[in-house]
């Protein structure tokens, strides 16, 4: 960026940029808070739930489905249609699980529509800011399109010298 798109660039990042939301987060990120306790063990990973491994005898064999062709699933293009989604599956998958298991269950999807929220909020944020870029490429592309008069080579010249150069450059064209 040259020094005269500067002026015209930094007003609109700086009021991007610093704002009180990622000025918190930065401090957050940094781990410059007050001692909060809460906080730390909030962000703790919790220790692994003992998965319940069959043993080799208690295998069962079921049907192989080598015949059907799974169905490909639409891709999801909304946060409702996140959340209906997630409505689906708790509604049809989660009757044959017991509480734990299904309260668990609603959780991981619930994390996964928050997820899919945060997704889509960030890709609006990025449209913005890329049509944002654009808009600032276009008028450096008219600055840049301009061309440049040259009076006459680099020397300190008083004002008549500029008013003879002007009268003899016009005279050219």
């Amino acid at each position: 960026i040259g020094k005269e798109h500067f002026t015209s660039l930094y007003s609109p990042a700086r009021e991007t940029a610093f704002t009180s939301k990622n000025i918190k987060a930065g401090f957050t990120a940094c781990r410059l808070v007050p001692y909060n306790p809460d906080r730390v063990l909030r962000n703790m990973p919790r220790p692994p739930v003992e998965l319940i491994n069959p043993k080799i005898d208690e295998v069962k064999e079921g049907s192989c489905l080598q015949d059907e062709v799974p169905q490909t699933p639409v891709t999801l293009v909304s946060v409702e249609a996140f959340i209906s989604l997630q409505k689906l599956i708790v509604k049809h998958d989660a009757h044959a699980l017991d509480e734990t298991s299904k309260h668990s269950l609603e959780r991981h999807i619930q994390k996964l529509t928050n997820a899919a929220q945060t997704a889509f909020a960030k890709g609006a944020h990025q449209k913005a800011q890329i049509q944002f870029l654009l808009r600032m490429n276009n008028e450096a592309k008219v600055l840049r399109s301009t061309k440049s008069l040259v009076l006459g080579k680099a020397k300190v010249m008083s004002y008549e010298d500029l008013v003879t150069k002007r009268a003899e450059r016009e005279a050219k064209d």
